[in-house]
């Protein structure tokens, strides 16, 4: 088991592993009318290539596919499951992930303020997690793809507690504002009050449009940054405009895959802006993962041929 994760951070920046949700359907690992993450458990082998094909790209941190699980009955076998397959493909050197993913607010639901009962919900469904990944052997946990500022922030007390730190990245997915109305500047100001050792933004946007809210995020706080852009080509102003589940999403996004030089190029400058934890989200692959070890000068078990990445990523960031 790796350890010391923030020690590490602080001698460079570390590559995250790409996408698994989307990925899970793509492969038949799993379906939307079956649940995505039981793939877990009920493709294990499929779950544990995928991770291993992460590593080989050149992932420094693998997360375990726990994202996007609600109540169920086999909650905790699958989420015990889901580290051991990710700590079998990360071996000694590389770092496991926890995921924590949203309980109250998803993508498409309307904004009013948690009552009293809903913020009790979510911290019984967030202490819960925590305890069945940690209880795993989880290194840290990415608590990710979150709209509100406030339900995050309850989540994040029970990852401290448990002892490892917390990469949290919030989700921008149509307006460059939380759902209390926060730039992500302010809510990554109010993420670390509430005691997140690394903040940033993921998922929802491709780097072209994501990088502007990354340098916001950067211009506020002086912890660690994390990034975690799409796979998928979106245009300024287009984002996942659907719920996942509709039939519909495939269409749109499916024939978009970024190419292997744009994650090499969005690595690149993540690399020069000073971002710490540099990783992809849906749609990204693991030939995304090693273009981009590669422009960051990392080892990966299976180089591409010369097309350059190598040294794009200058070591003399830009504050």
């Amino acid at each position: 088991m790796a350890s010391g994760f923030l020690e590490r951070l602080a001698e460079g920046p570390l590559l995250c592993d790409g996408g698994y949700y989307l990925e899970f359907e793509r492969r038949c690992l799993g379906s939307y009318a079956s649940k995505i993450p039981m793939g877990v458990l009920d493709y294990p082998e499929g779950v544990l290539e995928l991770h291993r094909e992460f590593a080989r790209a050149g992932a420094e941190v693998l997360q375990a596919m726990t994202w996007g699980v609600r109540p169920m009955e086999r909650e905790e076998e699958l989420h015990h499951a889901a580290v051991k397959l990710a700590r079998e493909a990360a071996g000694p050197d590389r770092f496991v992930a926890g995921t924590l993913s949203p309980f109250v607010y998803s993508g498409q639901s309307t904004w009013a303020p948690m009552t009293e009962q809903q913020q009790r919900d979510a911290q019984a469904f967030f202490e819960q997690r925590v305890g069945q990944q940690i209880g795993a052997g989880v290194d840290l946990f990415i608590v990710e793809t979150f709209y509100s500022v406030d339900e995050v922030s309850l989540a994040i007390p029970f990852v401290k507690q448990a002892g490892v730190p917390a990469v949290v990245t919030m989700a921008y997915r149509d307006s460059a504002y939380t759902r209390e109305g926060y730039r992500p500047g302010e809510a990554a100001r109010r993420l670390v009050d509430a005691g997140a050792d690394v903040v940033g933004v993921n998922c929802m946007r491709p780097w072209q449009t994501m990088g502007p809210l990354m340098y916001e995020v950067r211009d506020a706080v002086s912890v660690p940054l994390c990034a975690q852009p799409t796979g998928y080509e979106l245009e300024p102003g287009e984002v996942f405009n659907r719920p996942l589940s509709r039939a519909n999403l495939w269409p749109q996004v499916e024939p978009r895959v970024v190419t292997r030089f744009a994650m090499a190029e969005y690595t690149a400058e993540a690399v020069r802006m000073g971002i710490d934890l540099i990783g992809s989200c849906c749609g990204a692959l693991p030939y995304h993962v090693r273009a981009m070890a590669e422009a960051m000068n990392k080892h990966t078990d299976l180089p591409d041929i010369d097309r350059g990445y190598g040294g794009r990523a200058a070591s003399q960031r830009l504050f």
